[in-house]
């Protein structure tokens, strides 16, 4: 190795650290905010699921983007942070199975073809193919939860686990309730327990909040735009 060589790495080092030692000490960015909100919001939302299915396997429904897209992109990061807080709220005991539901075939083919509305915070709910999430639920028939970091697929209620013989249940983040239709149908849903909870972000203290069977009525009563309508 020559001495310019030397030079070269050293200096390449240094900057290294440097850069390092500014990510550390530099005031938390907008985007770091967001991301321990959203590990917070998920914590929280394992922590209920631990409490009310205790032991049990969860099975998450990811992003397919995220799966393509490099480890530092915002949609990666965005879902290994949700992903850290959901497993640090269930504790060790109710181990977490990370899957990726296919996209619809038209959508690959054309993606002006599918319509998604313009104000759902769920676009993936209209993108991922129903089948596809179906065949993942009976491929992990043994998980009896099923975490959604990317909405409530449309069509839902025509899948297996959303009869009513079937003791499954959905927790959600950040949905857009509007797929299931109108909320006489979401309060149902609940109360059926095909939802046991879902985290969003409270309209009044921007923190987030968690809605269960207990607290569904009031919530789509007092600030129903965190639910979609």
């Amino acid at each position: 190795m020559t001495a310019r060589t030397k030079v070269i790495l050293s200096s390449g080092v240094v900057t290294a650290v440097l850069a390092a030692i500014a990510w550390l000490v530099l005031p938390a960015s907008p985007q770091s905010a967001a991301l321990a909100s959203r590990q917070r919001a998920m914590a929280m939302l394992g922590a209920r699921i631990a409490e009310l299915r205790p032991h049990c396997k969860v099975l998450v429904l990811s992003n397919p983007f995220a799966r393509t897209s490099g480890y530092l992109s915002e949609k990666s990061r965005y879902e290994r942070a949700g992903l850290r807080g959901l497993r640090h709220g269930l504790g060790r005991g109710s181990p977490a199975k990370v899957v990726f539901p296919e996209l619809r075939p038209e959508y690959l083919a054309n993606p002006q073809s599918v319509f998604i509305p313009p104000d759902s915070r769920t676009p993936l709910s209209f993108l991922v193919r129903l089948a596809s999430v179906g065949r993942l639920a009976e491929a992990h028939a043994d998980h009896c939860v099923i975490v959604s970091l990317i909405g409530l697929p449309l069509g839902v209620e025509r899948l297996k686990i959303w009869g009513e013989g079937d003791p499954r249940c959905f927790a959600l983040l950040l949905p857009d309730l509007r797929v299931l239709g109108s909320p006489t149908e979401v309060i149902e849903a609940f109360r059926r327990a095909k939802l046991l909870a879902a985290v969003v972000e409270d309209s009044r203290s921007g923190d987030p909040l968690l809605v269960t069977r207990e607290n569904i009525v009031d919530v789509l009563t007092r600030q129903p735009q965190v639910l979609g309508y």
